[in-house]
Formats: C-alpha cells, structure tokens, sequence
C-alpha cells in the first residue's frame, strides 16, 4: 500500500480535522493540530481527528475526547403516566387497590391459579392456556380487567362448566397444547441449532402457531431450508433479519484501516451484561485497549448493523442505528456495550479478522455507545424531573446536563452520573 502525505483533488465532506498523536486529551485544551491528508493514487482522504498515519500507511487512535453532550433533550413524551409511577405515589392501602385493579381480587386469582393446575393435568390433551382477558380499547396502563379466558381445543363451553361457574372467567376455542407446541419448537430448535444461527422460538398458543425468529436473512434461510430440505405448515411463521447495511458511511474510511469486522449475524436477543472500555485502533486494526501493555490487547469485532463514519467533528465513530436512537461511539473514547455476544471462529468474516490482524482473543461489542450518551436519562426520567421542579423540559435537560458535568469534573462516570443527578421517580 503506496500512500504519502500531500495535497490532491479529492477531499471528504469535513473542515478542519485534525492529525494528533495517542496521548491523553484533555477536553479543556483549546489547541487544535493542523489538518493532514492522506493521498494514494491521486485520491486523498483527510484522516479522522486524532489519528496517526503509520508507515505502513494504516491509522492508529488512541485516547480522544468523549463525545460531547447533546445540546438538546430526546424527544419529549407526550405523557408519562404510568401504573409503575402511580404505585410510587401511593400510599400502602393505595397500592392494594391499584393491584386489585390491575389483576383481580385475591378470589379470582387464587381461582385462576386453581384451574391453571387442575386443568394442566385433567385436560392435557385439550387444555390450551389461561389468560387475563383486557379491553384492548382502554388506554390506561394496564387496560382494564374484563376476567380470564380458558382457551381448549374442543367442546370449549362444556369442558370449562366442569370446572367452573365464574361469570368472569370465559370459555375460548382453538389453538395448540402445550405438548404439541413443545415438540414443534424442539424441531425448529435443532435446525437453528445446527445453522450455529442466533434465533428465539417463542409461541401463541391460542393463535395455534410457533415463532421463529432467526438472525439471518430470508434468502439466507430460504436457501439453507432448500439445502436441508426442510418443509413446515401454516403453523410456523418467520422473522427475518434485513440486509446489512453498508460498512462505511463516508468514503476513503476502508483504506485506512487493515479490517472492519462484523458479526455475519444479526442478534435475535440481546443480552444486557454491561461492557466498559476503550477501543482503539492499532496500526489499522481494532483492539480493546485493557491498559496491559506487556501482553497483545483483544482483537475487536463489531455488531452486524453497525457502520464507520465521521462525526460533526470529524471523529471516528461507530454507528448503530439513526436519528435520537442511534447508538454512536467514537473510536478512542469510554465506551458501553450490551454482552456477552457470541461469534463463530469459524465464519469467513473471524477468519479475515485474523488474517489481517493475528491470532489471541476476539471481543465482539456488537453496537458500542458513548460510555456519556448511554448514561442519559429516559426522556419518561426527564419529564417526570421538569413536572417535580417545575420546570420546562428543556430547561430540565439544561440543569441535568450541567449536574452530569459537576460530577464528571470530580471524576464520576457512567451511570454514577445519572443516578446522582436524576432518579425515575423524582420528589
């Protein structure tokens, strides 16, 4: 790779980036190092704030500044009312009659419960489930308890008069036992299993259906059920994932950079252990930056949908998503991240991983986030903070922000800030 460092004719879309060093910046220094450039046959891309062109014409980032915080709050919600919220203002005799409400007086539940067992075992063939029955047309949280419905495959009404008279729980027939269920998704559990894809299998079992939501396009699917010579019936409905979108936001990104790897499937479920650390670039490859510097830092991979590009300032960052919901982090700075997430060493995509930037160990933070922008509050959390002070909400987030910051300068961080500065709840 022949790059060099000098003027040309083709530019990113940025003013005034910068080139620094790895050291640690301080958010008060008001210098900024002059721009550089970098050109490889005639096309020259300007280098992201804070990188180091390395002779092997790869970038590194260190430690930058975080990302800044928003100037202006999420979207305000137009109510916040809530059974939770409702609850924190009652008193204990209160909270009694909100819950009676909510599910019943203790007789009908203890009844529910009752045919719950009785009928699981006396009707197993028959027996579908029990659920609370709501008026769908309230807009109170929750919706109003109308009783239960008991849900059988056949002679619905004669096979709850045995075991029940309550004008409040109803007869309902259709759908799929239990048994039957369990060994439709033991079916489909083995194929995903056998795919190694990320899925969930969940059911309505008065709808009489599973749910397979797999981590793979419909193509993808598609083109392994036809390998495979998988059939199924109107009983089995499909999510799928959408495409992946495009790896770079901005042009002349992939150039400087050795790999950017992504997870080949999109994840189907989350998991929330929460992930802390810094990610940098070492000579054109991602690592986890763990402040031990007498062994390799990890390798680093990213999520599915996440992309690279370059923010107002002309920062690396990583992407996931769009508009007040993305989840942005820039290269170099704390970072947050849901986890553990898994990966296949076997996948084309941990094998160029590896070929580019050696063997050791692989993190996949999937889609990191701004250690400071995850630690915002709800916009439910701000306007209950403008209603308990009397405030607007934008000046709500103005006083919260300004809190955030007192506490940053004392060397707090992450969720300590929220929680010394805003609760759920406030009074």
């Amino acid at each position: 790779m022949n790059k060099s460092l000098l003027s040309g004719a083709f530019l990113l879309p940025l003013a005034g980036l910068a080139l620094s060093g790895c050291a640690t910046v301080s958010e008060d220094d008001p210098t900024t190092p002059p721009a550089q450039v970098v050109a490889e046959e005639g096309q020259m891309t300007v280098l992201p704030m804070g990188a180091k062109l390395e002779p092997s014409g790869f970038i590194s980032i260190g430690e930058v500044l975080a990302t800044p915080y928003p100037a202006n709050p999420p979207p305000e919600p137009a109510s916040i009312d809530s059974f939770a919220r409702r609850l924190s203002d009652a008193s204990p005799e209160e909270q009694a009659r909100l819950w009676e409400e909510a599910n019943g007086s203790e007789e009908f539940q203890a009844e529910v419960q009752r045919l719950q067992q009785v009928l699981s075992a006396q009707e197993a063939g028959n027996f579908v489930q029990i659920n609370l029955l709501r008026d769908e047309s309230s807009t109170s949280d929750p919706q109003t308890l109308l009783g239960a419905e008991v849900w059988f495959k056949r002679d619905a009404a004669k096979t709850l008069a045995k075991y029940t008279d309550r004008p409040d729980i109803f007869a309902r027939q259709g759908g799929m036992t239990e048994g039957e269920r369990e060994a439709l998704s033991q079916v489909w559990i083995a194929r995903v299993q056998e795919m190694k894809w990320p899925s969930a299998i969940s059911s309505d079992p008065k709808r009489g259906i599973i749910e397979v939501e797999t981590g793979v396009t419909e193509e993808k699917f598609r083109q392994a059920a036809r390998d495979k010579g998988w059939t199924w019936g109107d009983e089995v409905k499909f999510t799928f994932a959408a495409p992946p979108p495009p790896a770079f936001l901005e042009d002349g990104i992939a150039s400087l950079l050795r790999t950017f790897t992504r997870s080949e499937n999109s994840p189907v479920i989350q998991l929330a252990a929460l992930g802390i650390g810094r990610v940098v670039l070492e000579d054109g490859c991602f690592r986890l930056d763990r402040g031990m510097h007498d062994q390799p830092s990890p390798l680093v991979m990213f999520g599915y949908d996440t992309q690279l590009g370059l923010d107002e300032e002309g920062y690396l960052i990583a992407r996931t998503g769009d508009g007040w919901a993305a989840e942005t982090y820039r290269i170099g700075e704390m970072g947050a991240w849901g986890g553990p997430n898994g990966y296949d060493d076997d996948s084309a995509a941990v094998r160029e991983l590896r070929s580019k930037c050696g063997e050791g160990e692989i993190v996949n933070i999937g889609s990191p986030q701004s250690l400071r922008l995850f630690s915002l509050p709800f916009d439910d959390w701000l306007k209950d903070y403008a209603l308990a002070k009397r405030l607007s909400y934008e000046d709500a987030w103005v006083r919260v922000i300004d809190c955030y910051k007192r506490y940053e300068k004392r060397g707090r961080s992450g969720l300590e800030l929220r929680d010394r500065c805003i609760t759920q709840f406030n009074r």
